[in-house]
């Protein structure tokens, strides 16, 4: 069974989790904060500010999504009060050298977006809201009660287009992270409550809570969903936990106990990495952003990406490459910042990072994830898109219906023709990005394509085969590698003109002198609708219905989509299809 996987720079796997920061605070009389809705500035009010501590607790028994905690009680306030306040976190930036994070420049940011909660003794939700993009919040409430606030790690709109995001920890039993303020009474004048999620370094280590993590995430996703919105975006998008825990770590396995492998998008969450001293992505925004970019091609837009390892500097199967450095670009986008950071290692001071914009790539062509991200990305930054910094146009090609239905497999070669089909005067630019990148096709099947990497069996990218009985010899080869690799598989255009039950099969003939698997899947715009896989050795055959239409048939040797076989070998099969 095949499933589409999504990921950064390392292994894939799948994991879950979710928790709560029960944050007290510390009260003191004085002066309220810069950004609150009201100010509460009148002679005869007084204002009280408080902020987190930087104790808190894991979940107890009162889970966030029960009716005692999440559900808005209807409760008449009269003669209320003002309670206001803001809502900040610390964030951590990365080195100027991009390597590692810069402890010694932790910034204060607002908390923006996040649903914020008014809560009496009884644990009753009487009052919620959303802070603005000051991270300011503000609640009418009852005199003389005493109540807390609380800030959930939840992106919550539900106006269109809508959307929830939420930050929960896949260790404990995936619970929403909150800030808790304290229990205090509202008293008999407005008054000011501010709350702040430390990062729980203390110049050397995380000795204590890191509640910043969680609305660092979250951040994250609220710079990509306003400038999605921003891009022209009308399409309600589907609930969405990203899921972090200081336990996330490298290891696969059980992701309930934090054994997620890596940061990545699994088709339904995003899992982040929290292991400190090894490796943790709370403050890679780039990483968050580009799985982020992997929901949205599932949800809005169209990917056919089937995952796996991938570098930059790789020559991947062409369906990975336009997914990864689309990922890659977009980040780089959205965050306008083109130095993609990722640290890792003891106190977090080291680690990698890729400058999108380049345009000098390891690899050149449309097989290689950073041409693509560096094509996407000095396309959104150029005079000749609209006007520079963008998105709109990058946007309405990929949510076209067109481009979402298309027979051919997604591709930079898909992207191109529909740019050039409704931006006809942007795609110069592009086609000139794409030139200088070693990419010369330009219609939907990169017919015209000349770029081989140097394999002379990557080209054409689609094999055209009639359903006739006629043989195709089309080669699975690790050349660059196995799994995803260019020329692990072929690509087969097959046109049927009417609907019937047929036979498709392929056995081996050519290449390596060794015994082979080989398997196929038949897609039909971009949907599999038959995956056959190998049961005896150098042969494989089965029987489908087909409508009329355009179908593509992915042929490949099963050893050279295992990356654990130690053969690297060619394998070329007969392929037929034949009405039955």
């Amino acid at each position: 069974m095949l499933s589409r996987f999504y990921g950064s720079y390392r292994p894939y796997v799948s994991t879950v989790w979710l928790a709560i920061l029960m944050l007290s605070m510390l009260s003191a009389c004085g002066g309220g904060g810069s950004s609150s809705k009201s100010s509460g500035s009148t002679a005869n009010t007084m204002a009280t500010s408080s902020r987190a501590s930087a104790q808190s607790s894991s979940p107890s028994g009162e889970p966030l999504d029960s009716s005692s905690s999440s559900s808005l009680a209807s409760v008449a306030i009269i003669d209320p009060v003002t309670l206001s306040g803001s809502v900040t976190y610390d964030f951590v930036p990365h080195n100027n050298n991009q390597l590692g994070l810069n402890y010694n420049a932790i910034r204060e940011m607002p908390v923006r977006g996040a649903v914020v909660q008014l809560l009496n003794s009884s644990g009753t939700v009487i009052a919620a809201d959303n802070t603005d993009s000051n991270g300011a919040y503000s609640f009418n409430a009852p005199k003389n009660t005493r109540v807390k606030v609380r800030v959930k790690a939840q992106l919550l709109k539900t106006t269109s287009p809508t959307w929830d995001f939420k930050v929960t920890d896949n260790t404990s039993n995936y619970a929403v992270y909150v800030l808790d303020g304290s229990l205090t009474s509202t008293g008999s004048i407005n008054s000011q409550r501010n709350l702040h999620a430390v990062s729980g370094w203390d110049g050397f280590q995380y000795s204590i809570r890191r509640t910043a993590a969680p609305f660092a995430i979250l951040d994250d996703i609220y710079i990509g969903a306003m400038h999605l919105s921003a891009s022209g975006n009308t399409t309600n998008l589907p609930p969405l936990e990203l899921r972090w825990s200081t336990k996330n770590n490298a290891a696969n396995g059980d992701e309930r106990l934090g054994e997620i492998g890596t940061s990545y998008f699994d088709g339904s969450s995003i899992y982040v990495l929290g292991d400190a001293d090894n490796d943790t992505d709370e403050y890679d925004s780039h990483v968050i952003v580009h799985e982020w970019g992997h929901y949205l091609e599932q949800n809005l837009f169209r990917a056919d990406s089937f995952g796996g390892n991938h570098t930059d500097g790789d020559k991947l199967d062409m369906r990975v490459a336009m997914s990864e450095g689309f990922a890659n670009g977009f980040a780089s986008i959205m965050l306008d910042d083109p130095y993609y950071s990722d640290a890792s290692g003891y106190a977090q001071n080291s680690g990698f990072f890729l400058d999108i914009s380049s345009r000098n790539r390891t690899a050149k062509g449309f097989y290689s994830e950073g041409s693509i991200g560096s094509i996407f990305y000095n396309y959104y930054v150029s005079s000749n898109n609209k006007t520079a910094n963008d998105f709109s146009t990058i946007f309405s090609v990929l949510s076209d219906s067109k481009y979402i239905t298309n027979d051919a497999m997604t591709s930079i070669f898909l992207f191109y023709e529909h740019l050039n089909t409704f931006f006809s005067d942007q795609a110069v630019e592009f086609n000139a990005l794409m030139q200088e990148q070693n990419i010369f096709g330009t219609n939907t099947y990169g017919d015209d394509e000349t770029n081989n990497a140097g394999y002379a069996s990557s080209l054409p990218l689609y094999k055209t085969i009639l359903p006739d009985g006629t043989l195709l010899n089309v080669c699975s080869s690790a050349e660059f590698g196995k799994y995803n690799k260019l020329a692990n598989s072929q690509l087969v255009k097959l046109t049927i003109p009417q609907e019937k039950l047929y036979t498709v099969s392929a056995i081996k003939f050519g290449g390596a002198s060794v015994t082979s698997q080989p398997e196929f899947i038949i897609f039909k715009r971009g949907e599999s609708i038959k995956y056959v896989n190998n049961t005896v050795n150098d042969f494989v055959s089965d029987s489908v219905s087909l409508a009329e239409g355009v179908y593509i048939i992915e042929v490949f040797d099963a050893k050279n989509r295992d990356e654990y076989n130690t053969q690297h070998n060619t394998t070329c099969f007969n392929l037929r299809v034949s009405a039955n």
